[in-house]
Parts: structure tokens; C-alpha cells; sequence
């Protein structure tokens, strides 16, 4: 399973696991960082499922932050990190920088 898949599983399991919080990508993607640097202001059941996940997926809450971000890319950006045209470092990268006005010449 390429990392956008294992990214949109994630995101599609704590929706049907949280159905009432309405996670989307931004939104679990600041359930990871919060459960690194302030563990405490999560509510219980975020906090037990996204340690579920990093402890099952044996990644990082950082690298589990990376993963979701895949899913913010640019359509014809995502597939090329899907199809493994374009590597999951590089997809990193320019999902660390949506907001360069150059992304898609870039690409």
C-alpha cells in the first residue's frame, strides 16, 4: 500500500471511528501534533485512538503528519506520489509548501 493510501485508510478509519467530531485532513493532522506536544488537551477517545494508530502503524506521530499531508497535494501531484513517479520525500516537500504559487510548474 503506497503512503496516499495508508493516508486516506487512516483518515477514513477515525472518521468511522469518531463519526461525531468530523475529522478531516487538517484536523487529524492537528490530532498528531497535539498528541505529541500537548497530550493532555486531546479528548480521551482521540488521544487512545491516535496512539492506537501510531502504535499499530509503528510510525511517528511527525511521520504520521507527513503521511496525512499527502492527501492536501494537488490531484495530478498525489498520483504521481501514488504511482511512485514522484517519491514520498519529494511529496513531503511539496505538501510542506502549497502555498508556492510555482507548485504546479514546479511539478
Amino acid at each position: 500500500m503506497n503512503p496516499v493510501d495508508q493516508a486516506q485508510g487512516i483518515l477514513e478509519y477515525i472518521q468511522a471511528k469518531l463519526p461525531d467530531r468530523n475529522y478531516d485532513v487538517d484536523g487529524l493532522m492537528t490530532a498528531f501534533v497535539n498528541a505529541q506536544t500537548r497530550p493532555d488537551d486531546l479528548p480521551e477517545e482521540v488521544a487512545f485512538t491516535v496512539n492506537a494508530i501510531a502504535q499499530i502503524s509503528a510510525k511517528s506521530y511527525p511521520t504520521l503528519f507527513r503521511t496525512m499531508s499527502l492527501l492536501k497535494l494537488p490531484d495530478p501531484i498525489r498520483a504521481a506520489v501514488s504511482d511512485e513517479a514522484l517519491s514520498v520525500s519529494q511529496g513531503y516537500i511539496f505538501a510542506a509548501n502549497l502555498d508556492c504559487p510555482d507548485c504546479n510548474k514546479i511539478f
